[in-house]
Parts: structure tokens; C-alpha cells; sequence
């Protein structure tokens, strides 16, 4: 039997120490189909253990597992308060199963990441090679003969879009139909101010590709502008000075010679057409020294001479460049694509979505059949415009919607939260699935759907429940007989603590009535310790047993047990014989007790069945007896002290009649007020505890209140009555 064994398990001061240095009662064994259920009353600290297994801040937490010691829950999917589960977490892909799903979402994961890299690789290479910062840059404009590639690059330098507006397919396209280019032999200078001049906001080299060289001005004294300009500015800049800075004559007048170098300098533009001037002005004031094209010689000396043929190679030169600019940047881009699989991969995955997709028929059953038919609306397994896979609700998207947005009933929201978060935890990684309460807001179709998902839905998953509920036990074992293993748990001082395991026997007691009534028929006998005890402590079970199969005068009988006002004495061992028999005579013949017979019994330090055999069924009968006790007890006290009609017609008849006459509710009286409180909030003296009519649970009483917990409160109401 696989098992987990607890070391460690801390939440604040919740637990008690046995829990800090776990060493008994601290295992949980799987079932065969991998099931195992901690009933525990509330209280006990379910829902504090689920913490710890999620690791939550604050707990502590150690375990071995499969020969391994953790400190953490990383074993866990914990599934819990899905009635305050506000939206569906995840994507279509966290609830789908199936090699070829799981493929297909894996494939679609990898091409979008690697897409991503490569765009973001692409937008490095761009900008720390080209100098290409932005959409609007100049130099995209060199790559106008391929538009294809020209419109991807303008997406990666988009801020914005970052190359998500091209789709996967076209850049796959563009990049795999583009051959590599040779470059022929280039000088590394020009094309570096080729990329340099292309990165400002008006590059020199785009103004000299548009000049018109048929109407460029021919003017011989051209380079006297730049000769001026240079004039001009050391002028301007030591005017303070009437010796000049260059031959060292004395007397200069700098401001005479400012405005003569001026006036030269403006009067040889005015013989300029507005081109030329506009081109003059761009290379004089412009142009850096490192000129690798000559752009200022070659310009300046067209202008002063009248021939133009240097400015016609100029210009062939540097398109040139600019398409060795391009052609270097796309074939880095594409050295880039062919380094990476998206295309292998894209077709792999592009063949998968264009068949149907390959969901286990189990998934269908359970999406398409088990939720959506059990909800007033319809949901379904589709492709998408894309052919992604996706889960809709009436063909719309409703995972991560808030569940005031989905078109359900609260009840078919909890059914679809919950069932939703079974099919993440079956795709999931972790091998053990923890459900705290799966079926405790369901009706009874709901639940018996739940029970079905938790053992086939499930069933590759080890399954730790803990719940409160005996109708789970009941349905989990009607979908397979003797699924799981069965711990109760407790967390009280002094008392013995932990999961402490139910035995076969007894688990098949508590979930099915008939074994129990096979139990009192035939197993019982040779393990009862104190007959009378034991006869006494099944006296509700009995009545209520009697009431289904309408042996109406066994139930009279027994009823003048189960009121403290009643004097009647009554064979309760004719009683249980008519009802079971008396295998090998244990019963003894007769066993007459009454009312006052039974208020001075006690089982306190007493074995009624044998407790290795019995553990829960022994705990059982302690804890019907001490429910019976005590309600005679109140009863016969409140009838005698405040002289009580219980004969009449309309005579009080029950607990809360009585408690309700002794104490009435429209006294004024804040000590009536408080005793009615006091008596009518006591487990031990609910009605359902007693009787067993109609769900005959015997063991509900026991399984639903710790020993210490009954142990105080027969303190109390012992305490109260001889306080009457």
C-alpha cells in the first residue's frame, strides 16, 4: 500500500504537540484505486491541515513520500472553497488531457516563446548593428524593394506592437524565401556612414540622391563660402583681439573683417539656385571631417567647375551602400530564422490543428456530457476562428470570467467551479489531488456526479478527501465498491490523536446499513464486553430500526426509554432478539430496566464491545448511551421540578416542548432566556441524535463530536441539572 508519513504538521497553535513530532497514528495509506478519506467532526482542523498541505505562510510542514523527505506541499493540487471561488483560473489547455492535446498546447507555447525571442533578437540586431531605432526611421525606407521584409521590420521597431501585428505564418514566409546574398568587397568606412548618416533625422546622403543635377548652379567661387564660413567663425569668436591669430599683424579691425567675410560669403549664395544653396549650406555646416565619400570635395568642385560626373558616381555610390546596408541587415535577420526550428515546428503543429483534435473520449464524456448536461446551459469543446482548442459556455469564452458574469444558477456555478478545477488537477503534475469538503454545498444529483469525478475522473491521481459528510462515503462506494481507505481524524489533548485508520469491518458498518445490521446479527456477539451496557446504548438505534420496519410494538416499548418523564419498565433483550436474534445466546433471556434503571448506569472507564475489534463501534455505543443518559436526565429533572404536563393531549411531549414549558420564551426572565439557550444549543440533546429515524447513521453521533468535546459538555449539563 502506497503511503505518505507525516513528521511534521504545524498551524499556528491549532495542533495540538503531537503534531509538531509526528510519530503515531501519522500515516495515510492509499487505497488500491488510490482513495483515502479523513473524516474528521467540525473543529478538528480540516481545514487548517489543508492549509499546512498547501504551505501556506506560517505552517510547517514534513513528509516522506515514495522514500523521499519534503518540507513543502509540492505533491499537493488542493482543491477546497469552491463556493467562494470567484472566477475559473487557467486556460483551455490546464483542463484537457491526451498526448496529442498536451502536444499540441506544448507546440503552441514553444512557437509563441520562440517567435518572441527571435522578434526580440531581431529588434537587437536592428538597433545595435543598423541604428534602426524606431518605425519612422530613415534607412527602413533601403529595404523599399522587398515590401514583405520592409513591413516586418517596421513592426519589430513599432514600440508598440514589437513585431505582434506580423503573424507567425508571414514571417516565416518573408524570411524562408529570401535567399542569402553575397556581398561583394565594400569599404567598411562607407557603409558605417551609411548607417550613421541614415540614423539622423535628415541624412546628407537622401538630400544628394535627390538633386537634380540637370539645374545644379555652376559658380567658380563656391568654395569661398566655405573659406568665409571658416572666416566667419573665427571672427566671431575672438573679436576681442586687433592682432590677428594667424600671422600675427597688428592693427586688424575684426569687426571690419567680420562684415567683409559676411558680405563675400552672401553675396556668392545669392548666385546659388535654392537646391543648390540648400545643399551648400547641409555640407559647410554638416559634414564631419570623416568623410570616407569625399561628399563636401566632390559636391564643392561640381559646383565651381560645371562638371557633374563625380556627382553622378557619387550618387550610384552611395545607393550602393545603401543596398549593401540593406542586404547585410536582412541577412542577419535571416541567419537569425535559420538558426531557429519555428518553421519545423510550425508545421508540425499547423498539420495537428487542421485535424480534429485527438481529446481522450473520456475528457468528452466529462466536459460535454457530465458537466453540460447537468447545467441549463450548453458547454463544449471547439476550435476557434485561430483553430485553437478552447472550452465554451453557449460559444463563448468563460474561463477567468467573474461567475456573476456566466449565465448559471449559483448551484451550477459551484457544480462547474468545482468539476472545472477536477479537470486541472487530472492534467496536472502533482501525483496527489486534496479535496477539503468536495460535496458539502451540492444536492443529491450534484454529489452523486462528484462522487463519479473523484474515483473515475481522478483515478491516475492519489486522492486524499477530508470531509464531515457519511453521504460521501456512502456515494464513493456505491460508484466502486470499497475504493478507499478510511481514517477519522482527530486534534484534541489527551486523547489519542492523528489518522487513525478505520478497520474493513467497520468502515463497511458506517457506510452501509446492512453490514451493520449483519454486524448486530451475526458478528457481535462473541465481541460484546458488558451485554447490559451494550443493550442499553443500542435502545435509539433500536427504536429507530423498529420504526422503518413498522414493528410497532417494539417501537412502543422502546419509546418509554427515550423520555425522562416515562416510569414504564421494558425487556430491551426480547427487544434486540426480535430484531437481530441471539446467535450462540449471548442476549440473556430477559432484561428488564426502566427510566431510573438506566439514570443509574454509567459507562464511564467501561468497555462495551471489544475495543481492538471495534474501536469506533465501542466509541459509538459510549457516546449513544451518554446522548440517552443525559436526555433522561433533562427531562425527568425539568417534568419533576417544574411540574410539567406531559400526559394531556396537548401535553409537552419532546425535549423542546419540555425545555420550552421550564423555560418559556416570552418570560422575562434573563436566567430562563440564558437555560433555554444553554440546553437547546447541547449536541448531546438534539432530537437527531438520538432517534435514528430515517438515515438510522449510528455512528454519526460519535464521529461528530471528540471524546473531550462530550466529556465537557456532560460536564455542563451535569453541572446545570444540580444547579436546578
Amino acid at each position: 500500500m502506497e503511503k505518505i508519513i507525516f513528521k511534521k504538521i504545524e498551524n499556528e497553535d491549532i495542533f495540538v504537540a503531537e503534531y509538531k513530532n509526528f510519530i503515531r497514528n501519522n500515516e495515510i495509506g492509499f487505497s488500491k484505486e488510490g482513495i483515502s478519506v479523513i473524516y474528521g467532526p467540525n473543529g478538528t482542523g480540516k481545514t487548517s491541515l489543508v492549509k499546512v498541505l498547501s504551505s501556506e505562510k506560517g505552517t510547517k510542514l514534513k513528509y516522506r513520500y515514495r522514500g523521499k523527505e519534503f518540507t513543502e506541499g509540492s505533491h499537493f493540487f488542493v482543491i477546497n472553497d469552491q463556493n467562494n471561488r470567484n472566477i475559473i483560473q487557467g486556460e483551455t489547455k490546464d483542463f484537457l488531457l491526451g498526448d496529442d492535446i498536451k502536444k499540441e498546447f506544448e507546440l503552441q507555447e514553444y512557437i509563441e516563446s520562440e517567435y518572441n525571442r527571435l522578434c526580440t533578437e531581431s529588434i537587437s540586431i536592428l538597433k545595435s548593428n543598423y541604428s534602426i531605432s524606431s518605425k519612422s526611421s530613415k534607412s527602413i525606407d533601403c529595404f523599399s524593394e522587398l515590401v514583405g521584409i520592409q513591413n516586418i521590420i517596421k513592426d519589430l521597431m513599432n514600440s508598440r506592437s514589437k513585431g505582434s501585428k506580423t503573424s507567425i505564418e508571414t514571417y516565416i514566409s518573408e524570411l524562408e524565401n529570401h535567399p542569402k546574398i553575397t556581398i561583394s568587397d565594400y569599404d567598411q568606412d562607407k557603409l558605417e556612414y551609411i548607417i550613421s548618416d541614415l540614423s539622423q533625422k535628415n541624412p546628407l546622403t537622401r538630400e544628394i540622391e535627390m538633386i537634380d543635377t540637370s539645374k545644379l548652379a555652376n559658380n567658380p567661387h563656391i568654395k569661398e563660402v566655405e573659406e568665409n564660413t571658416e572666416a566667419i567663425k573665427i571672427l566671431s569668436r575672438f573679436d576681442y583681439k586687433d592682432q590677428c591669430i594667424v600671422c600675427d599683424t597688428n592693427g586688424i579691425n575684426y569687426e571690419d573683417l567680420l562684415n567683409k567675410k559676411s558680405k563675400n560669403k552672401e553675396e556668392i549664395i545669392k548666385t546659388l539656385d535654392e537646391k543648390t544653396k540648400k545643399i551648400v549650406e547641409k555640407i559647410i555646416s554638416n559634414i564631419s571631417e570623416k568623410d570616407p565619400f569625399r561628399i563636401k570635395d566632390i559636391m564643392l568642385g561640381a559646383i565651381e567647375t560645371g562638371d557633374l560626373r563625380n556627382v553622378l558616381l557619387l550618387k550610384k555610390t552611395i545607393q550602393k551602400y545603401k543596398d549593401i546596408f540593406a542586404t547585410k541587415a536582412i541577412n542577419e535577420l535571416v541567419q537569425l530564422y535559420k538558426s531557429s526550428d519555428i518553421k519545423i515546428k510550425n508545421e508540425e503543429y499547423q498539420k495537428m490543428i487542421n485535424q480534429k483534435p485527438d481529446i481522450t473520449e473520456e475528457d468528452f464524456l466529462y466536459i460535454e456530457q457530465i458537466i453540460s448536461n447537468n447545467m441549463s446551459k450548453k458547454l463544449q469543446i471547439i476550435r476557434d476562428d485561430k483553430k485553437n482548442i478552447k472550452i465554451v459556455l453557449e460559444d463563448k469564452d468563460f474561463l477567468g470570467l467573474n461567475r456573476e458574469e456566466l449565465p448559471l444558477s449559483s448551484g451550477e456555478q459551484n457544480f462547474l467551479s468545482l468539476t472545472f478545477e477536477f479537470l486541472k488537477a487530472k492534467n496536472s503534475d502533482k501525483p496527489i489531488v486534496i479535496l477539503d469538503d468536495p460535496i458539502s454545498s451540492f444536492d443529491s444529483i450534484y454529489k452523486n456526479k462528484i462522487a463519479y469525478a473523484i474515483v473515475k475522473i481522478l483515478q491516475n491521481k492519489k486522492r486524499i478527501i477530508l470531509t464531515h459528510n457519511v453521504d460521501l462515503l456512502r456515494l464513493l462506494d456505491g460508484q466502486f465498491k470499497k475504493c478507499f481507505s478510511l481514517f477519522l481524524f482527530n486534534n484534541t489533548e489527551n486523547e489519542e490523536n492523528g489518522f487513525i485508520a478505520l478497520k474493513s469491518d467497520e468502515r463497511d458498518m458506517l457506510i452501509n446499513l446492512a453490514e451493520l445490521l449483519k454486524t448486530f446479527r451475526e458478528k457481535i456477539y462473541e465481541h460484546i464486553q458488558d451485554v447490559e451496557l451494550f443493550l442499553i446504548s443500542l435502545i435509539p438505534f433500536m427504536r429507530g430500526y423498529s420504526t422503518i420496519i413498522n414493528d410497532k410494538v417494539i417501537k412502543e416499548n422502546i419509546t418509554q426509554l427515550m423520555h425522562g418523564y416515562k416510569s414504564e419498565t421494558v425487556d430491551i433483550a426480547e427487544c434486540y432478539v426480535n430484531l437481530f436474534g441471539n446467535k450462540n445466546n449471548v442476549i440473556p433471556n430477559k432484561y428488564e430496566i426502566n427510566v431510573d434503571d438506566i439514570l443509574k448506569k454509567t459507562v464511564d472507564g467501561k468497555e462495551i464491545v471489544n475495543k481492538e475489534k471495534y474501536p469506533l463501534l465501542n466509541r459509538t455505543l459510549v457516546h449513544s448511551f451518554t446522548y440517552l443518559y443525559l436526555r433522561l436526565l433533562i427531562e425527568k429533572k425539568l417534568v419533576s421540578k417544574y411540574n410539567i404536563d406531559t400526559e394531556s393531549k396537548n401535553g409537552a411531549k419532546q425535549l423542546g416542548q419540555i425545555i420550552s414549558k421550564a423555560f418559556p420564551e416570552n418570560s422575562k426572565n434573563k436566567d430562563d432566556m440564558k437555560n433555554r439557550v444553554f440546553l437547546t444549543t447541547k449536541k448531546t440533546l438534539l432530537n437527531e441524535f438520538n432517534h435514528f429515524e430515517g438515515n438510522m447513521s449510528i455512528f454519526q453521533p460519535a464521529i461528530d463530536i471528540t471524546n473531550y468535546m462530550l466529556e465537557k459538555e456532560k460536564t455542563e449539563i451535569l453541572d446545570f441539572v444540580n444547579m436546578l
